[in-house]
């Protein structure tokens, strides 16, 4: 999986590429666990095709993180099978997640 990372004003946003899953969720852990302060911590899944249960647990692992450093969190542009997975558990009604 590629991961790429921008900073705009303590907004960081962090976004994967390809499959969110039980190999590659561990790489997007390792990116969100590098941030050390931010005013919004963004995940931008528009190019995330799929995401399994594991990748689910990355995605509460890093609203846990934006959490502790007070800083706002959002899931954006994300894929209708992706979306799907959200609703099914309904984390799309607890976090602030974005369809494309």
């Amino acid at each position: 999986m590629k991961i790429s990372q921008k900073n705009e004003n303590g907004i960081i946003t962090i976004i994967p590429e390809g499959w969110l899953d039980t190999v590659s969720s561990p790489e997007l852990g390792e990116v969100v666990e590098s941030v050390s302060e931010a005013v919004e911590l963004v995940l931008d899944f528009g190019l995330v095709e799929y995401m399994s249960s594991a990748g689910l647990r990355q995605v509460l692992a890093t609203h846990k993180k934006a959490k502790g450093l007070g800083a706002a969190f959002s899931v954006v542009n994300v894929c209708p099978a992706v979306m799907s997975i959200f609703k099914m558990t309904n984390i799309d009604k607890k976090l602030d997640i974005k369809a494309k």
